[in-house]
C-alpha cells in the first residue's frame, strides 16, 4: 500500500471513531473520558488531513483553496485510485 493509500485508511478511521464518539456523546454529554477520546480522535483527524493535503492537495472540493489554480482536479479521480 502506498503512502497516499495509508494516509487515507488512517485518516476514514479516525473520522470513524470521531464521528461515533460523538454519537455516543449525544446520550452521555458528560462523559469525562468520552470527551477526551472525542477531543483526541479530532486532533488526530485534522492532524492527518493537513499531512495528506500537503502532500496530496486537496480532500474534497469544499477543502479551502491557497493554490493558483483549482487543485481539486488535478489528483486522480475516486474511480482511478487503487483501493
Amino acid at each position: 500500500m502506498n503512502e497516499r493509500n495509508k494516509l487515507l485508511c488512517e485518516i476514514r478511521a479516525q473520522r470513524f471513531a470521531a464521528d461515533d464518539s460523538a454519537l455516543f456523546l449525544d446520550t452521555h454529554p458528560q462523559n469525562k473520558a468520552a470527551l477526551r477520546y472525542n477531543a483526541e480522535r479530532r486532533a488526530q483527524l485534522a492532524a492527518l488531513t493537513d499531512r495528506y493535503q500537503a502532500q496530496f492537495g486537496p480532500l474534497t472540493a469544499q477543502t479551502p483553496q491557497v493554490y493558483d489554480s483549482w487543485k481539486w482536479v488535478e489528483g486522480p479521480w475516486p474511480w482511478e485510485v487503487d483501493a
